[in-house]
Parts: C-alpha cells; sequence; structure tokens
C-alpha cells in the first residue's frame, strides 16, 4: 500500500496542484518562520521523481535478469547501491538544473 499511494495520488493530482495545496496546509508554519515556498518545491520534486525511481527499479531488475542475477536478499547489495548511485546522479543533474535556473533550496 505505501508504494502505490504516492503514485496513484501522482497520477490524479498535477504535481504543482498538489504542491499548491500542500503549501497552503502549511501556512501556519509561517509564524515558526519556516519557508513554506521549500516545502512546495521538495513536495513537487518528490512526487515527480516518483515515476523515475519506478522505471530506475524496472532497469535495474531488467539487467539482472539479463546477468543471470537473481533478486534475493544476499544480492539487495549490490542492487540498492546501483539504484541510489543512479539516483544521486539525477538528484545532482537536478540540483545544477535548479541553480542555473536561480533556485537556491539552502
Amino acid at each position: 500500500m505505501y508504494a502505490t499511494l504516492p503514485s496513484f495520488i501522482a497520477k490524479l493530482l498535477l504535481y504543482g496542484k498538489f504542491a499548491k495545496t500542500i503549501s497552503k496546509l502549511c501556512t501556519p508554519l509561517k509564524y515558526f518562520k519556516i519557508d513554506v515556498k521549500q516545502i512546495e518545491i521538495l513536495v513537487s520534486i518528490s512526487l515527480a521523481m516518483i515515476p523515475v525511481i519506478k522505471r530506475e527499479c524496472k532497469e535495474i531488475k531488467e539487467a539482472c535478469k539479463a546477468k543471470n542475477i537473481k533478486l534475493n536478499v544476499s544480492n539487495m547489495k549490490i542492487i540498492l547501491s546501483k539504484l541510489f548511485i543512479s539516483l544521486f546522479r539525477r538528484v545532482n543533474e537536478l540540483d545544477e538544473a535548479l541553480l542555473a535556473k536561480g533556485c537556491d533550496l539552502s
């Protein structure tokens, strides 16, 4: 259920619309000096990454099948390391793109 709920939300709502809704819900956090705009951007990026992560997992699974590597607990270290390397590469590209557009989240 946990894996399908975010993808269900991602399919139903537009990322920006959902992020705006989260931003409105977080409006009281402004009293505590929390930047709600950053929360909105982070939620939008997180939702947009769900299909990317799903596609990366599928590609890794197909690569393991082609290399005759069985998907079990002992091989999870290999599989997860490939997934995290790929995700960190994508996050780095996204960070560079946001900085190039003048969006600084730090």
